[in-house]
């Protein structure tokens, strides 16, 4: 199904819907940029507790 509408998405590329094509595209990279973003944060605060308070953890 997800194959199916990338193929979609691409032939509509080619014609006058390009620019909701590459609007819609474009809002899917930053939900996925924001998303690895925050992941990356969250990363470094427990990182940062589990250095910190690596003793309480035992």
């Amino acid at each position: 199904m997800n194959h199916l509408r990338c193929q979609i998405e691409e032939v509509l590329c080619w014609t006058v819907l390009a620019p909701i094509v590459r609007a819609r595209r474009r809002r899917n990279e930053r939900k996925i940029t924001q998303e690895l973003h925050d992941r990356q944060r969250i990363d470094r605060v427990l990182n940062d507790i589990v250095r910190q308070h690596a003793d309480l953890l035992c």
